[in-house]
């Protein structure tokens, strides 16, 4: 009888599997092209949004996240060569709306204030989807100077380029699937339930693997199965499994856990901690810089104001530090170094920060010039400043992150929620300041007070 059980309980439990529900991907609900609405402008092939990052943070690109766009008529079109357009986007970088253009070489920028070269002429394609093509009064970038010119993504010896090109051209496309010119629009509230959907169809695929983890563990998770088989079941509910099965799978790996024994448990909770894909996947707010190129894999903010973070969930109850390497340049660097002679402090606004249960803790990110010394690394790209040798561009500072340098910056929290939100912060811009950052890194002490100060 025994045997039987076993056996009948090994069928339904395969029954179960096989018949549970499969996720659907989500699907962006697209719009008919309409000019004087808002919307967010999508690049099919891509399915990636039109948004601003790379160079100085406001590069025309694509992301999981977009800009909010609006699109008028040109006033002097008479219709012969098609509907024209202007283009105006909500800049988060800048915080305003402003006009995305055309420079050097068919580089976009959105963050133009009265430039030329930003018209563009709206080519249908499909159903609900379109090119934009460089067009005329554009007195550069036009279709006489730069035939069936389009704007896309060029995928060319870099298939995680998220750069946009302005004057991709059909006709010069080194093969198949490599210019990513298919574009359609969304509105508002699409595109807020389409951010929905892909969060919630993530987080089930999250549980899953959980599941699957815990199930080859021998953990009992059948409550929690039971909530990914519902593909009816609500984002607080895929989280509240995911917190449950969470615990049981971390209870053996983290039980010891103490300040005398702690536990690296970031590649548990944070996403893209170390840029090694050179993207921003995982973290939202302000848009940071990153090179592809040179494929550094770090990440900065130059020059502006930011607000930059990831939201953790389901951590278990405790103690962790938070860490991060990186450091803040106070202005360009013939004035940080007087800032340095002055009192730096005073100038330091970069800052690490960590909110939980309502609390926010903070931390001074580190000046570039407390780990920098009166020797050269040996790297390109390093110069020498006062008496300082420090690093000035992403490379060199990726050099000096991989020397060890600029690993102090630091926050100790409680947990009692499973929430947290890591970030850097900085609200006052110094002319061509520099915040530049890497690996960060969680550390679990425990459910006692370790007792420690950094």
């Amino acid at each position: 009888m025994k045997r039987l059980f076993t056996l009948l309980a090994t069928g339904m439990m395969l029954y179960a599997e096989g018949h549970a529900q499969v996720w659907p991907k989500p699907e962006l609900e697209a719009s008919e092209f309409v000019t004087g609405q808002e919307c967010y402008l999508f690049n099919v092939e891509a399915n990636r949004f039109y948004t601003e990052g790379n160079a100085w943070g406001t590069q025309g690109s694509i992301g999981n996240t977009g800009l909010k766009c609006r699109f008028e008529n040109y006033a002097g079109s008479d219709g012969t060569d098609g509907q024209i357009v202007s283009m105006t986007n909500y800049s988060i970088v800048k915080q305003q709306w402003m006009t995305p253009y055309i420079t050097t070489n068919g580089a976009l920028y959105v963050d133009g204030i009265s430039q030329e070269d930003h018209y563009w002429q709206i080519v249908p394609s499909g159903d609900k989807t379109f090119k934009l093509k460089v067009s005329a009064p554009n007195p550069i970038y036009n279709q006489d100077n730069y035939p069936d010119a389009m704007l896309g993504l060029d995928l060319f010896e870099d298939s995680t380029r998220t750069v946009l090109a302005s004057i991709l051209m059909e006709a010069e496309e080194p093969g198949e699937h490599i210019y990513l010119t298919e574009w359609c629009i969304a509105t508002p509230a699409a595109y807020e339930q389409y951010q929905l959907d892909v969060e919630t169809y993530n987080t089930a695929q999250a549980l899953k693997d959980l599941l699957t983890e815990a199930s080859q563990k021998g953990k009992d998770v059948t409550e929690e199965q039971t909530v990914y088989n519902n593909t009816e079941s609500t984002l607080d509910e895929l989280n509240a499994a995911i917190s449950s099965v969470t615990y049981k799978l971390l209870e053996d790996y983290i039980g010891d856990a103490s300040v005398d024994n702690p536990i690296d448990v970031t590649n548990l909770f944070i996403t893209n901690p170390g840029y090694d894909n050179n993207n921003n996947d995982g973290w939202s707010g302000s848009i940071p810089g990153t090179n592809v190129s040179e494929n550094v894999q770090n990440a900065e903010f130059f020059n502006t104001n930011l607000d930059y973070y990831q939201d953790l969930k389901n951590l278990p109850e405790g103690y962790y530090k938070l860490n991060v390497q990186g450091f803040y340049r106070a202005g360009l660097p013939e004035e940080a170094i007087t800032h340095k002679q002055e009192n730096e402090d005073n100038y330091m606004y970069a800052e690490l920060y960590a909110t939980t249960g309502g609390n926010t803790a903070t931390q001074k990110l580190q000046s570039i010039f407390n780990e920098a010394t009166d020797e050269p690394l040996g790297t390109s790209g390093e110069i020498l400043t006062g008496s300082y040798y420090i690093p000035n561009g992403m490379a060199a500072a990726g050099a000096y992150f991989s020397a060890g340098r600029y690993k102090e910056n630091s926050i100790i929290l409680h947990i009692t929620n499973g929430k947290l939100r890591i970030g850097i912060r900085k609200n006052t811009t110094l002319r061509r300041d520099w915040v530049m950052f890497d690996n960060w890194s969680l550390t679990y002490y425990g459910t006692e007070n370790p007792n420690f100060q950094l």
